[in-house]
């Protein structure tokens, strides 16, 4: 394990240092911000500028560089379509929504590389939605969700639903409410692709974090909150770990299990595919 990962545990039992460290990569974040700012607002006067702000990029990807923002979209709709493929699914006709979709960069890969499907897409964060709706309108229509169901689209309007790191940040009982409000907005016999930490991302857990996916199968890591919370997003979006053996018995009540290919997604995240079931014939 490495020494920073080692001294940040520790740091998290002594609140005072806990606090100054989060002080320490706040200024040190928007120091980062400012500078990547300024180089996107000197494109934007010389109309240059076609991807998302700074600020809208880290929130997808974590990073604030416009380079590896770009770079990474082709990547994940590639896997994406390989894992749906997987299950004999061919956008091709398909009315399709990406759920948590930030300012679309996942959604204009996919539009690409499918034939004749109408795309939507949805998320709470009103300025990556605005962003997309500007600049990406010809791709698919947008829309704010709030960040409790329902959602305003109707009973089984999609054969395709598919999120990227959405139930990798929800805690259980926000993910119980999702998955039922996805099921719902689903057709039937359509799928549902999302992503989770799995079996590649638990080098990162704590003890204490291992044992309660012993235990349950899931655990929910609460970090930074407030302004020390650099992404701006809500408080309870934070990080979630899931065991393949809770995902086949706790979710399956909303869904057929498809698959679980672990590592799916950038060898990083795996890739959980659900069916909606049939409605039973009246």
């Amino acid at each position: 394990m490495a020494l920073k990962t080692r001294l940040k545990r520790i740091g998290k039992r002594i609140p005072p240092v806990y606090w100054l460290g989060g002080l320490v990569n706040y200024l040190k974040f928007r120091r980062e911000l400012a500078r990547e700012q300024a180089l996107y607002d000197a494109k934007l006067r010389h109309g240059g500028a076609t991807v998302p702000p700074p600020m809208l990029r880290y929130r997808v990807h974590r990073a604030l560089d416009e380079a590896s923002f770009v770079a990474t979209g082709p990547v994940v709709a590639a896997d994406l379509l390989r894992c749906l493929e997987s299950q004999g699914v061919r956008l091709d006709g398909l009315t399709v929504l990406d759920f948590a979709c930030g300012p679309g960069r996942v959604v204009g890969e996919m539009k690409a590389r499918s034939r004749n499907c109408e795309f939507h897409g949805s998320d709470i964060d009103p300025e990556a939605i605005e962003w997309a709706q500007r600049h990406l309108s010809q791709v698919a229509r947008f829309q704010v969700n709030a960040p409790a169901p329902p959602t305003s689209y109707a009973d089984a309007s999609f054969d395709v639903i598919y999120n990227v790191s959405l139930f990798t940040h929800l805690d259980e009982s926000n993910q119980n409410v999702w998955l039922e409000e996805l099921a719902r907005i689903l057709k039937p016999g359509g799928v549902l692709l999302t992503t989770v930490h799995g079996k590649y991302t638990l080098d990162s857990c704590t003890p204490e974090e291992r044992a309660e996916l012993d235990r349950y199968g899931i655990a929910f890591r609460v970090d930074h909150k407030g302004r020390f919370k650099l992404d701006g997003l809500p408080d309870f979006y934070q990080t979630t770990f899931h065991a393949r053996e809770y995902i086949a018995r706790t979710w399956s009540r909303y869904f057929d299990i498809l698959d679980h290919v672990e590592g799916g997604l950038q060898r990083h995240h795996d890739v959980v595919l659900l069916g909606r079931r049939a409605v039973a014939a009246q």
